[in-house]
């Protein structure tokens, strides 16, 4: 009985992970559509403001302020300085690459988030593990293709960015757990606004909104808080280690996307490059979940009882 209620849980919460990662997805094609006509800066200012008032309003009928003094914490700066950065390189990546470059790059978090641990939190890595970090790095080359007539070097950019949103990942690991969800997609927003704001003098002078531009940031107002809430309920509970994996669903679709509507054209190289950042992320993501879940036995466990 416990093992059907576990595995409807499950369920459940892989369909919420799925909802997100699509909304994530739909959220980055609204963006690049936008950027075809609109600065970049204008863009991630304009759906950063529109998401932010979205949580606000949120908060507020929740009834959790997200201007609070506990927000003036150095990791919580630190987290916002690197989602700003991170957002800013991801957003240049899609609308100078591909959408389907910029997608498979962004799923090499995980991957950096092993080697962060291990450098920042002295976390044990297993041999397997480093192997796997090294199968998705060459993956990541795989994607990019250095030295090749395909090579773009914007798409250099959303390594970086990885970079970042792995930092950011590994500050909210070290903040304390009173920072609720809403409070930190609010200031989530106000950092891709924010971004947008820094880049306003690289990308020259906001241009007027068309109804359409109108129709595009209300809808990314709808899928990007939309897909946000989603991973909350997806990471509330059921078995991590079943759960977590369903994160790389937004590749697939962000590549679906960019052939139908972007016309994007990924080489069997570039898709080679994708599954291996997939198969080693989801390894690295499996043999994690294991460590976590092993029962102890002998003397540590003893000692611990």
């Amino acid at each position: 009985m416990q093992n059907n209620l576990q595995n409807r849980g499950n369920i459940t919460n892989i369909s919420f992970m799925v909802c997100a990662m699509t909304g994530f997805a739909i959220e980055d094609a609204i963006i690049k559509q936008l950027a075809i006509k609109l600065p970049i800066s204008q863009v991630l200012v304009s759906v950063g403001l529109t998401g932010s008032i979205i949580f606000y309003c949120l908060s507020i009928l929740q009834k959790d302020s997200v201007l609070q003094r506990r927000f003036i914490d150095l990791r919580f700066f630190l987290r916002m300085l690197c989602e700003l950065i991170s957002s800013v390189l991801f957003v240049i990546t899609m609308v100078y690459v591909s959408l389907t470059v910029s997608s498979a790059l962004l799923q090499l978090t995980p991957i950096l988030m092993t080697l962060g641990s291990f450098l920042l939190f002295k976390e044990r890595i297993l041999p397997k593990q480093w192997v796997l970090v090294l199968v998705g790095l060459f993956g990541a080359l795989l994607v990019i293709q250095p030295g090749m007539e395909i090579f773009n070097p914007v798409s250099l950019f959303a390594v970086v960015g990885a970079f970042f949103l792995a930092s950011r990942d590994l500050l909210t690991r070290s903040m304390a757990n009173d920072f609720p969800p809403l409070a930190i997609a609010f200031w989530g927003f106000i950092s891709l606004a924010l971004g947008g704001i820094f880049a306003i003098p690289f990308f020259g002078p906001f241009n007027t909104f068309s109804s359409v531009d109108f129709l595009l940031i209300g809808a990314s107002s709808f899928f990007g808080p939309m897909a946000y809430l989603a991973l909350v309920f997806a990471t509330r509970g059921g078995d991590i280690g079943v759960v977590a994996p369903f994160r790389y669903s937004r590749l697939p679709i962000a590549i679906l996307i960019g052939v139908l509507i972007f016309d994007e054209n990924p080489d069997s190289v570039t898709i080679g490059g994708c599954i291996l950042i997939v198969i080693s992320g989801l390894l690295i993501l499996g043999l994690s979940s294991g460590q976590l879940t092993k029962p102890k036995k002998g003397k540590q466990a003893r000692k611990e009882s």
